[in-house]
């Protein structure tokens, strides 16, 4: 009898009763999807042997960390976690975690997954570079993806999966646009992407559609070379015989940001530029 009359309450409580506010952060709290790692993809370092991963989560965790190897998952790396607060009307927040895996060998495919011990990601592979310069390249280049009617991405993601590719360039215009719905047209097109940007670096530059609050979506969600120094607005990159040099356009258009990136950029260029061709290669 007590036991029938415990389910009881528990029946009611679940139908119809109003949960105190305490009570809905409770269960709030508990949904582990707040800290299942989401929107994962990767990016070439500061070198060919470095490679950043980064996703994000709605909820703060308490680590970063990438787990990772080559025929077993015997290494760890930890990284850092950043709070992005969205400029719509919501202040959405999400964090975005960053881990650089370093000192990886050339021309070898890992495994890998990331999160902490309050979730973890599915495992992922991804190939590094060979060394020198005199091997064939391929990279899929396009711009201008939004996060509905993509018709490109299946194709893309197959593509991808059988190693047909070293790299993507998405030379922006993403989501259509990533701010827009408090960002979550941005968490849309970050998890489409996901299939592909997990398991080739998925290298950026920022468009026109990016602008918003000052390109703060573009700055948080991705982590080119030298992004703590850039914010992934412009950087250099070197694959095979080609130096690959990403700038910010939009920058010389939108001056409603100030004429700084503008002057930051050109320097950047300038020192860029004068480095000699075998320390790019």
């Amino acid at each position: 009898m007590k036991l029938i009359c415990l389910l009881m309450v528990i029946l009611v409580m679940e139908r119809g009763h109003t949960l105190s506010p305490r009570t809905k952060n409770f269960r709030r709290e508990l949904r582990i999807d707040d800290f299942q790692p989401q929107q994962i993809h990767i990016a070439i370092g500061q070198t060919n042997q470095d490679i950043v991963v980064t996703w994000t989560t709605p909820s703060p965790t308490d680590s970063s960390l990438v787990k990772y190897g080559r025929k077993k998952i015997e290494q760890t790396a930890l990284g850092n976690s950043l709070k992005f607060v969205d400029g719509g009307s919501e202040h959405r927040e999400m964090w975005i975690h960053r881990v650089t895996l370093s000192g990886l060998q050339p021309d070898a495919t890992y495994k890998y997954h990331c999160g902490s011990y309050q979730g973890w990601s599915e495992m992922f592979t991804f190939s590094t570079w060979k060394k020198g310069t005199d091997w064939p390249v391929s990279l899929a280049m396009f711009g201008d993806m939004g996060a509905i009617n993509a018709q490109s991405l299946p194709r893309l993601q197959e593509e991808t999966q059988k190693g047909m590719y070293h790299g993507i360039v998405h030379v922006g215009d993403f989501a259509y646009n990533m701010d827009t719905d408090n960002a979550r047209i941005g968490d849309t097109f970050m998890r489409q992407i996901q299939p592909i940007a997990a398991y080739v670096p998925y290298m950026t530059c920022p468009g026109n559609h990016e602008q918003k609050y000052n390109f703060s979506n573009y700055r948080a969600r991705f982590s080119m070379p030298g992004y703590l120094d850039t914010e992934s607005l412009f950087y250099s990159w070197n694959i095979g015989p080609v130096h690959m040099i990403a700038i910010n356009t939009e920058a010389y258009y939108f001056l409603n940001y100030g004429l700084k990136p503008l002057s930051r950029q050109y320097e950047w260029l300038l020192d860029d530029l004068e480095v000699p061709e075998e320390n790019h290669m």
